[in-house]
C-alpha cells in the first residue's frame, strides 16, 4: 500500500502517527496532481493553538537526544536511510504526483539527495562535530588547553517549500538531528503527500524517540507561528525572499537565529571563446529542469554579442527537442508546473517583456492540454528595463542578452537584487577567475550549471537577498550548532600571575611584554 492510498480523503481514517501528539486536527489541505487536476489525497492540518504542545513535546527529546552517543545517534540515522531506500519509488512517486516534476528528478534531486546527506553525516558527522583545538600563547602551553565545543542549539523550527518539496524539508532536518538537536518540521501546504510521506518516515524510523521529530501540516501562516513560538531555538526558512523578509522581521525582536535560503535570478555568462554547444546544452538544462522551479536556476543568459546568433540557434534547436507531458512519463523531460498562479506570473512577465521589445523565439504559451503546462520559452533582444531581467522568475521561460563585452556582463550580471548563484562558459580559465570573482553570488560554476548543489562540502547559500548562512556537509552541521569556547586548565597551581593582588612588579612586566611586542 502506498503513502498516497494509505492517506484517504476523510481525515478521521487516517492512520495514527507516532510522532505527534493524539489525533486533534479537523480542517485538511488537499492534494492535486498538478499534470491531471485530479484530487489524490489530503491531509489533516495542525491547529496553531497546539504549537506549543508541540514545543515542548520537542524539548523534551532535545535534552534526551543530545546526550545520546554518537553511535545512537548514526544508528538511528542510519535505520531512516534504510528505510528511504526501501522506499526510494514509492517516495518518488509522490513527489511526482503532488509536485509535478519528472521522475527521474525526483530520484535525482530530491530521493538521492536525502541519502547522500545521510550518508555523509553518518560517515563524517562525528568528524565535523569533534572538540577542535585552538593554539595558545606560548606562556600558556604548559598548564592549559583550549577547543571549540559544537553544543547543539536545542529544537530547529524547519519550514520548506514545494519546489523540492523532499530534499529541501529533508536536508536541514538531517544535519539538525545529526547535531544532536530536535526537529519541528513544518512542510509546503502545496504538496501535502510529500509531508505525509516525510512524517511517516520518520514515525518509523524514530521508535524509542518520541518527540524527536515532529511534523506540522497547514497554511504558510502555520510557518510563522511555529518559527517564532517560544522555546524555538533555531529556524530554517526556504522560499521567497519576500516571505524570507517578513520572516526576518517577525525574528528580530526575539534574537532568533536563522537560516534563509531564498531567492536567485542567476545569470549564465557566455564568452566568446566559450564551447557554444556545452554552453547552449547547459543554458536548456539549467533553465527547463524541474519545469524552472529552481531558485539556482539560470533565470538570465549574458553572451558575447559575436557569439550570439550561432548560440541562440543551439539554444532553440535543444528547446524544441524537449518533451512536456506528465512526470510519471519516464520519457517526458519537462512536467508541469507546480500550480496555477505560476501561468499567471510567466504570462504577465513574458507580455512585459514582449510589450517593451523583446523577440519570441521559442514557446510562448500554456501548453494545450489538462494540467498546469507551459511551452518551455526563449526570448531575446531582452534588457534591463524588463521585470524578467530583475525578478525572481520561476518557470520554464529563458531570456538572452546580447553584451559587447566581458565588463558589461559582469556589470548586468551583478545589476540584480539577488545573489544565489552564477555560471561563466569559457576555455580561458584566467579569464574564468577573473569573471567569477567579481561576481556577486555564493557560489560560481564555470563551464557548469548547478552542480555546486550537488557537492556536499561546499556550502550553499546566497549573497544580497538571497539569504543568510550557508548549509551542507561540515558548514551546514556546524550550522545547527552553538560553538562553545573551552579551557582547561591542568588545576596543579594555585594562582595566576595574572590575579590579585596587583604590585609594582606585575605592572613593569606586563609593559615590558607591551614593549617587546612593538616593531
Amino acid at each position: 500500500m502506498t503513502f498516497i492510498e494509505r492517506r484517504n480523503l476523510n481525515p478521521r481514517t487516517r492512520v495514527e502517527r507516532r510522532a505527534e501528539p493524539p489525533a486533534y486536527r479537523h480542517q485538511v489541505t488537499p492534494a492535486v496532481d498538478p499534470a491531471t487536476f485530479e484530487q489524490i489525497g489530503a491531509v489533516p492540518q495542525t491547529p496553531e493553538g497546539l504549537v506549543p504542545q508541540f514545543v515542548e513535546r520537542a524539548r523534551a527529546a532535545a535534552d534526551a537526544w543530545a546526550q545520546a552517543s554518537w553511535d545512537e545517534r548514526t544508528r538511528v540515522l542510519g535505520r531512516l536511510r534504510s528505510l528511504l531506500a526501501q522506499r526510494a519509488d514509492e517516495v518518488a512517486t509522490v513527489i511526482t504526483r503532488n509536485m509535478g516534476k519528472p521522475r527521474f528528478e525526483a530520484y535525482l534531486y530530491d530521493v538521492a539527495m536525502v541519502l547522500d546527506c545521510l550518508d555523509d553525516y553518518i560517515h563524517h558527522g562525528e568528524q565535523y562535530l569533534a572538540d577542535e583545538k585552538v593554539p595558545l600563547p606560548p606562556a600558556m602551553e604548559k598548564h592549559k588547553q583550549a577547543f571549540v565545543r559544537y553544543a547543539p542549539r536545542g529544537v530547529v523550527a524547519v519550514i520548506s517549500p514545494w519546489n523540492f518539496p523532499f530534499d529541501l524539508a529533508m536536508g536541514p532536518t538531517i544535519a539538525a538531528l545529526a547535531a544532536g538537536n530536535a526537529v519541528l518540521q513544518k512542510p509546503t501546504s502545496a504538496a501535502p503527500m510529500v509531508g505525509d510521506a516525510i512524517e511517516r518516515l520518520f514515525a518509523e524510523a524514530l521508535q524509542g524517540w518520541p518527540g524527536l521529530v515532529q511534523v506540522l501540516h497547514g497554511p504558510g501562516r502555520l510557518g510563522t507561528v511555529l518559527a517564532t513560538a517560544e522555546g524555538v531555538d533555531f529556524v530554517v526558512f526556504t522560499g521567497s525572499t519576500a516571505v524570507g523578509r517578513k520572516l526576518q522581521e517577525d525574528l528580530a525582536p526575539l534574537l532568533r537565529p536563522s537560516l534563509l535560503e531564498l531567492g536567485g535570478s542567476d545569470p549564465l555568462i557566455v564568452c566568446a571563446d566559450a564551447n557554444l554547444e556545452r554552453a547552449a546544452r547547459a543554458a536548456v538544462y539549467g533553465r527547463f529542469s524541474n519545469a524552472g522551479q529552481v531558485c539556482a536556476a539560470v533565470k538570465r543568459v549574458y553572451c558575447h554579442e559575436t557569439v550570439l546568433h550561432s548560440f541562440v540557434e543551439k539554444v532553440v534547436a535543444h528547446v524544441g527537442q524537449l518533451r512536456l507531458g506528465p512526470g510519471l512519463d519516464p520519457a517526458v523531460d519537462v512536467g508541469p508546473l507546480a500550480n496555477d498562479r505560476a501561468i499567471s506570473t510567466l504570462r504577465a512577465l513574458l507580455h512585459d517583456a514582449l510589450d517593451k521589445g523583446a523577440k519570441l523565439v521559442a514557446g510562448g504559451f500554456p501548453a494545450i492540454q489538462a494540467g498546469w503546462y507551459w511551452q518551455p520559452t526563449v526570448i531575446t533582444h531582452v534588457d534591463h528595463s524588463m521585470r524578467i531581467m530583475k525578478e525572481e522568475t520561476f518557470g520554464p521561460l529563458l531570456p538572452i542578452c546580447a553584451v559587447k563585452d566581458d565588463e558589461e556582463a559582469i556589470e548586468l550580471a551583478n545589476d540584480n537584487p539577488y545573489g544565489l548563484d552564477a555560471y561563466v562558459f569559457t576555455n580561458d580559465m584566467r579569464r574564468a577567475n577573473r569573471i567569477a570573482n567579481r561576481l556577486k553570488a555564493g557560489s560560481v560554476d564555470i563551464n557548469d550549471v548547478m552542480v555546486n548543489y550537488v557537492i556536499r562540502d561546499l556550502p550553499f547559500g546566497g549573497v544580497k537577498q538571497s539569504g543568510q548562512n550557508r548549509y551542507h556537509g561540515r558548514t551546514g552541521i556546524r550550522l545547527f550548532t552553538d560553538p562553545k569556547g573551552m579551557v582547561i586548565d591542568d588545576g596543579t597551581r594555585d594562582t595566576e600571575r595574572e590575579w590579585f593582588p596587583y604590585d609594582a612588579a606585575k605592572l613593569e612586566e606586563v609593559r615590558n611584554r607591551l614593549d617587546a611586542s612593538r616593531p
